[in-house]
């Protein structure tokens, strides 16, 4: 069987990216087309080094996890050839998180049909990335393996953790612990979306600590993980997180966290799980959205920002006719459907204004503005002042 057909099969039934790449990460095929960057070449290069590093071989496939939330498969085929899979999530990623990791590795060219490819790419938990890797084995090879073959790694939470530029260091002994007053004013400052008053209680002194669970010090560690883990979830939903979306990240979370060898990555690891969470419930807040309707509109402008949104295209989508959709959507939101469009493509402006080289003509095509002097028109009228003069002083009055 011709394996390149099977893969283009596979994705034709599944929709998820599939990478076909030399040993040396020269791309053969790519899933869907037409250019080879729906992958950056460094992460191609890093996934690879990490399957080399890792001994991992034929039947052995690997799977890493890639920040903000994302993992990535590696499987070993005939002729020094890889399979690529993914990227893929279990949870949907708000714009700024796919636009944060498209722009530090993609091409302004690539840049949009990445943001869209991403945001469309169904939900894939770890489970179901194993199986797909089996699957590629078999296809490839012609055995089966288990998901007991594939190897997770995460190389990520050993790196410092970090809130407005300063590092956050956790005590071996006393990571959210006991007392339960500090249980509830961690989790009242999660459920509110109050990064700053979680990040002062995460800070301050308490006294005690969690019953033994194991005669392991890393073991201990990552149960009384899990254990914050299910409380900062049920926080969550409590603070207005999609139930699925807190459950798939708690278990993302608790994936990464078994991976850990050590007990400092696991301690750096439970603060950036506390501050996502309570990142994740804010924006939630933002949107101020509650019903159902508003929340589809929200995540289909999302999902399309970068084309040409009509509101008869959104109330169509919705089930509502134009004029409801409108009523709906400022009573729940605070805003107009047009305004709200225009402020979530000059939100994307802002990051890219600030943290990338791209021209101002490049930009206004990424969030598809007909001119740049359009873009600048409409960036002005809201922000008080030119991209350009934006760009140069980000801070500025």
């Amino acid at each position: 069987m011709d394996f390149l057909k099977s893969c283009e099969d596979l994705y034709t039934v599944c929709r998820i990216p599939l990478t076909i790449v030399t040993a040396a990460g020269e791309p053969l095929l790519g899933l869907p087309g037409p250019h080879d960057e729906l992958i950056p070449r460094r992460a191609v290069h890093w996934v690879l080094t990490d399957f080399l590093l890792q001994k991992r071989d034929t039947l052995h496939p690997l799977v890493t996890y890639v920040e903000p939330g994302y993992f990535i498969g590696v499987a070993a085929l005939p002729q020094e050839q890889f399979c690529i899979v993914g990227l893929v999530s279990p949870f949907q990623h708000p714009r700024r998180e796919i636009l944060q990791l498209a722009s530090q590795a993609i091409d302004p060219q690539h840049l949009q049909a990445f943001c869209d490819l991403m945001a469309q790419i169904p939900l894939v938990n770890l489970h179901q990335l194993k199986s797909l890797l089996c699957l590629i084995v078999r296809l490839a090879h012609g055995q089966s393996i288990t998901a007991e073959n594939i190897l997770f790694v995460d190389n990520t939470s050993a790196r410092p953790a970090d809130l407005n530029g300063a590092m956050f260091e956790l005590r071996e002994e006393a990571a959210f612990h006991i007392p339960v007053d500090f249980e509830s004013g961690v989790c009242s400052a999660v459920e509110n979306g109050d990064a700053e008053m979680l990040q002062r209680r995460l800070l301050q002194p308490s006294q005690g600590k969690i019953g033994r669970m194991s005669s392991s010090p890393l073991q201990q560690q990552k149960y009384s993980f899990i254990s914050f883990a299910t409380l900062l979830s049920r926080a969550a939903i409590r603070g207005g997180l999609d139930s699925e979306t807190a459950f798939n990240l708690s278990d993302v979370y608790c994936q990464r966290v078994d991976a850990q060898m050590e007990n400092e990555p696991v301690q750096k690891l439970s603060f950036t799980m506390a501050m996502d969470f309570c990142n994740r419930v804010a924006d939630t807040k933002k949107n101020g959205a509650q019903s159902a309707v508003v929340k589809n509109c929200l995540q289909y402008i999302s999902t399309h920002l970068h084309e040409d949104l009509r509101l008869e295209e959104l109330a169509h989508e919705c089930g509502l006719c134009s004029r409801s959709l409108s009523l709906k959507f400022k009573a729940e939101v605070g805003c107009g459907i047009s305004e709200y469009i225009h402020r979530e493509k000059l939100r994307e402006a802002r990051y890219l204004l600030t943290h990338t080289d791209y021209s101002l003509s490049d930009i206004a095509g990424f969030l598809n503005y007909p001119t740049q002097s359009y873009f600048t028109q409409i960036f002005k009228r809201y922000e008080g002042r030119t991209p350009q003069q934006y760009r140069d002083n980000p801070r500025g009055a």
